[in-house]
């Protein structure tokens, strides 16, 4: 019986000994299998890793290239608003510059309306008034030897009949002066852009400078038009030519007080004002110089063809005074018996002048 029990317990003992080892062989395949699945999500991990760092390096890109496009965009913005400020100010000059042509234009009306009719301009229309224009012209010059006859020198007797043609022309200078005192009056009535502004030198002292410049007032136009009697064109040229002076515009920087018409301070210059005036002037001083190149260049020709020049041109007046009529030569005559061989070369040397210059408008 005891060996019975024993044998029983025995295969209890290894009934259990088999159902532990089949427990510990499924542990172990468990384990396996969760070492394996382990491995696999650690191996998601490191991709999905390196995937975010990827992603946060194109973040970061995207965020460099926003981030350059937006300052891109800033100066593109700037930029349009400088052009925009150049465009006006190049329209406002344009304007101006219509206005002085316009005005120019008038005035040159003007003085063509007071020429007189007989002015020596007609001898350049035609040729053939070549010949009459220059005995005119040359006719003109025995009022001289009057001032020796009145001093008791003898008269020329033949060849003093000639200059009678001279007698229309001297009662001429009266409408002349009138045409001038009028032109005068005219110009005292409305005075030119740079007599204004010379005006304003002396009535505000303590604002319009000659020397050391200060900025002006904002709207100190609006106060100089109230205050003037002349048109408020008028008034923005004049105060155009003292603002558009070097000096001037070197006076506007930033953080400068401007003057008002009574010479008090009136707020300062702001950083765009004294960009724009530097701006301004880099731009005039460069326009100075392109202008200064191609006169110096023109300066050096012409000091190169003064030479050669007088040679080649020589010859015209002998055969232009060859070519003028006797009648011409009168004038020249009865001056030379009146006044001597020494004033009897001014005539010459006139006539000389008036054949070259003819020869040269025929050449054109």
């Amino acid at each position: 019986m005891i060996e019975e029990r024993s044998t029983r317990l025995l295969e209890q003992l290894e009934s259990r000994a088999a159902a532990l080892l089949g427990v510990l062989r499924e542990s172990r395949v468990q384990q396996d299998a969760l070492q394996s699945r382990l491995a696999e999500l650690e191996r998601r991990r490191v991709e999905l890793e390196a995937s975010n760092a990827e992603l946060a390096a194109e973040v970061r890109e995207e965020q460099a290239g926003r981030e350059a496009l937006a300052t891109r965009c800033g100066e593109l913005e700037a930029r349009l608003g400088e052009l925009e400020a150049t465009r006006l100010e190049l329209a406002e000059e344009n304007r101006e510059l219509d206005e002085q042509n316009r005005e120019l234009e008038a005035h040159n009306r003007r003085l063509l309306e007071r020429e007189p009719a007989e002015a020596p301009a007609s001898l350049f229309h035609r040729q053939a008034r070549r010949a009459q224009g220059l005995s005119a012209l040359i006719g003109h010059r025995p009022r001289q030897p009057e001032s020796g006859e009145a001093a008791g020198e003898p008269p020329a007797t033949p060849e003093k009949a000639a200059p009678p043609a001279p007698e229309p022309s001297q009662a001429d200078p009266e409408p002349a002066v009138e045409a001038n005192l009028q032109g005068e009056a005219s110009s005292e009535e409305a005075p030119s852009p740079q007599a204004l502004l010379d005006q304003w030198y002396r009535r505000y002292a303590s604002t319009f400078f000659k020397g050391h410049t200060r900025p002006l007032k904002v709207g100190i136009h609006e106060e100089l038009t109230a205050r003037e009697p002349w048109p408020e064109k008028l008034v923005r040229r004049a105060l155009a030519c003292y603002v558009n002076l070097p000096r001037y515009l070197k006076s506007v920087r930033e953080g400068a007080e401007r003057l008002d018409l009574a010479g008090e301070p009136a707020g300062r210059v702001d950083a765009a004002a004294a960009e724009h005036a530097h701006k301004k002037l880099e731009r005039l001083q460069a326009d100075r110089r392109q202008k200064g190149r191609p006169a110096r260049q023109r300066g050096r020709k012409g000091d190169a063809a003064k030479g050669a020049k007088p040679s080649a041109e020589s010859p015209r007046p002998d055969n232009a005074r060859a070519a003028a009529p006797s009648s011409n030569r009168a004038p020249a005559a009865a001056e030379g018996a009146g006044q001597g061989a020494a004033p009897g070369r001014e005539p010459a040397t006139l006539e000389e002048k008036l054949s070259a210059l003819l020869a040269k408008h025929n050449q054109r």
